[in-house]
């Protein structure tokens, strides 16, 4: 990853940084680092997801992220959480 040495100008303050977040788009100091993450309302109504599209449906989403993270739902977490993700 590549690593960003920012500067403020005025201040000489800098930061290094592998990624700036929003800053890149605002140009402002305050957001580096901040993200705009995607809303989840209706969530349900758009699928496929990830950048990539690589998970078709809600229950794939939340195994991809039970596997990777390894949170260790049960089956009913795991159905609990895909109808809690449907009905937003």
């Amino acid at each position: 990853m590549p690593l960003y040495t920012l500067k403020k100008i005025g201040t000489d303050e800098t930061i290094e940084t592998t990624d700036p977040g929003r800053a890149l788009i605002t140009g402002k100091w305050k957001d580096i680092g901040r993200f705009k993450g995607p809303i989840l309302r209706a969530v349900a109504s758009r699928p496929p997801y990830f950048h990539d599209g690589s998970a078709q449906d809600l229950p794939a989403v939340v195994d991809f992220y039970n596997t990777r993270f390894a949170i260790g739902l049960t089956d009913s977490e795991k159905a609990d959480l895909v109808a809690f993700l449907a009905s937003l």
